[in-house]
C-alpha cells in the first residue's frame, strides 16, 4: 500500500518515502513524505501517517513500515523514532533485515530514550 501510494503521488524532490500503519482495530493509513526546498521543513512520511490516524481517532498503533520507490522497506530516522515512541509505544515497526524485513518493538529501536526530566526510560 505505501509503495502503491509513493508511486502515485510521486513528485521529483517532493516524495520519497512512502508509510503505511495498521492500527489495532485493523485500519490502515498511509502516507508519503513532504521534502522541501528548505531542509528543515521537511516532514517524514512516518509523523504524516501517524497524524491521519490520529486525526481519524485511531491512535493506537500496531505496526508501521516505510519504504523508498524502489519498494524496498527503509529504517525510520531518529526524530521519527522519538515520535514512535511517543505515539506508537507498543507498535511493532517493520525494518530491513538480512534476509528480508524483519520486526523489532519501538523500544528496540529507542532503548534510553529521552525524557523531558532528564531521566531515561530503561525499556
Amino acid at each position: 500500500m505505501a509503495h502503491r501510494l509513493l508511486l502515485a503521488r510521486f513528485a521529483k524532490d517532493r516524495h520519497e518515502t512512502g508509510v503505511a500503519l495498521r492500527t489495532r482495530s485493523g485500519r490502515v493509513f498511509a502516507a508519503v513524505s513532504l521534502d522541501t526546498r528548505v531542509g528543515r521543513m521537511a516532514v517524514c512520511a512516518e509523523p504524516v501517517a501517524i497524524g491521519m490516524a490520529i486525526a481519524e481517532g485511531e491512535g493506537d498503533i500496531e505496526t508501521i513500515v516505510a519504504v523508498n520507490r524502489q519498494g524496498r522497506v527503509v529504517a525510520p530516522c531518529g526524530a521519527c523514532r522519538e515520535m514512535l515512541a511517543d505515539y506508537a509505544t507498543g507498535a511493532r515497526v517493520i525494518l530491513p533485515g538480512i534476509q528480508g524485513p524483519d520486526v523489532f518493538s519501538v523500544s528496540d529501536l529507542l532503548p534510553r530514550r529521552y525524557r523531558k526530566d532528564g531521566g531515561w526510560d530503561p525499556s
